[in-house]
């Protein structure tokens, strides 16, 4: 089994080696490393080139956004899973993808999700996740269920999807997981390994808030709204619930 690893990046240069090291020190012998960057201006570009040695493919041009260079990723890539790991992010630890790999052949997947590190000023918190289905992943309104920076997919599957749609900036990942999940026959399932750490900074998409304006697009194409609204608020709540309680304790610790 090959696993592609996709990085898109512009200006990156803060997190940027953290996030290529991570990859380089996985226990997994056969990863494709692509890294996509957006034309940077800072020294993103001399970074890549000094890591070449670990990545088997890099394009720097200008680009329509991030998901613009997503798709871009995904047109070269030819694992037979693929991993979006953004450039602020790493993986959890050495064994991740070895593991994710194990899991995949073991029960034969289209798709798996592990659990998730977040990690703001310098603290870290783990996040526990469950195992959720197109329905439960749309009325809980949010991607928090089914995390991106965790979401392996299988080449075959992302062939279905036809790449993220660009007229999303920043919500494409949520529709994109929400168009896995609901194709027929897909079988997937949550992996209990915490795979990614997951930065929250001031310029993040996620603390930004932007994420949050094009939710509502999102819900409304998958036909969120078309059930009652008693429903849409028992599982909201229920989902919500079962969430903070398997996660009590967890706190951002040093």
């Amino acid at each position: 089994m090959k696993i592609t690893i996709i990085t898109v990046c512009f200006n990156s240069e803060k997190y940027l080696q953290e996030t290529i090291d991570s990859v380089d020190a996985q226990t997994f012998s056969n990863i494709e490393y692509i890294v996509i960057d957006g034309a940077s201006t800072d020294s993103t570009v001399e970074i890549i080139k000094r890591n070449e040695r670990c990545i088997s493919r890099w394009i720097s041009e200008a680009d329509e956004g991030m998901y613009n260079a997503i798709n871009k990723g995904l047109l070269i890539a030819t694992g037979d899973y693929i991993l979006i790991l953004n450039s602020d992010d790493t993986l959890a630890e050495s064994d991740v993808i070895s593991r994710v790999a194990d899991f995949i052949k073991t029960h034969g997947l289209d798709y798996c999700y592990g659990d998730i590190i977040k990690v703001k000023n310098g603290f870290h918190k783990k996040v526990r996740l469950f195992n959720v289905n197109f329905r439960k992943l749309l009325l809980s309104t949010h991607g928090s269920f089914v995390p991106h920076p965790c979401f392996f997919i299988s080449a075959e599957l992302n062939r279905k999807l036809n790449g993220y749609d660009i007229t999303y900036r920043y919500a494409s990942d949520y529709d994109y997981i929400l168009r896995a999940l609901s194709r027929p026959g897909v079988k997937g399932r949550h992996l209990g390994v915490y795979v990614t750490r997951f930065r929250l900074h001031e310029h993040s998409i996620t603390a930004s808030g932007k994420l949050d304006q094009e939710r509502r697009r999102v819900l409304t194409k998958h036909a969120y709204y078309d059930y009652p609204y008693v429903i849409r608020s028992l599982y909201y709540v229920t989902f919500w619930i079962y969430y903070k309680l398997i996660n009590v304790g967890h706190r951002y610790r040093a």
